[in-house]
């Protein structure tokens, strides 16, 4: 291959390289999020697992005992959709 056919080539390969690089950082996000997927799944099953073995008494409504949420809303606004859902 002569030195003008490398010259002519050289945006392919940046693209090339840029492409690749952008894939693997790409393969990370998602591996990282698979990671925090999997902690989460795990989490789940715990609390399906301990909600199975705990047992309320009869006429004793059942209760969510700890829930925490990353939310973008003032607290008031949370209070009166959680109450509007109990209705």
């Amino acid at each position: 291959m002569d030195g003008e056919g490398e010259e002519e080539r050289k945006p392919q390969f940046a693209y090339l390289d840029l492409l690749v690089s952008t894939l693997t950082e790409h393969e990370k996000a998602l591996d990282r999020i698979i990671e925090r997927l999997e902690g989460i799944t795990q989490n789940l099953a715990e609390i399906a697992q301990h909600a199975k073995t705990t047992k309320t008494l009869p006429g004793e409504p059942e209760s969510l005992v700890y829930i925490k949420m990353n939310i973008k809303r003032p607290i008031e606004e949370v209070k009166k959709i959680l109450e509007s859902l109990k209705e």
